[in-house]
């Protein structure tokens, strides 16, 4: 019991950061926005196609990517 427990909390620890990129994403003519979940409607484009670490750094980046 006790190695599955940690076993849990081992992989929570590991996917948790990895389940926090951002992304700058544009729909249609719109403006840009940042988004937690890669978008997977065909309408949404990711712009710069880069996933940001930091809700900071998309914040930083959106402004030079989306003139």
């Amino acid at each position: 019991m006790k190695k599955l427990l940690f076993a849990t909390a081992a992989i929570a620890v590991f996917a948790t950061p990895a389940l926090a990129d951002y992304f700058i994403v544009r729909e249609g003519t719109g403006a840009c926005r940042i988004v937690e979940t890669r978008p997977t409607d065909s309408k949404i484009v990711v712009v710069g196609n880069k996933a940001y670490k930091t809700r900071a750094e998309a914040d930083k980046e959106l402004t030079v990517v989306c003139k």
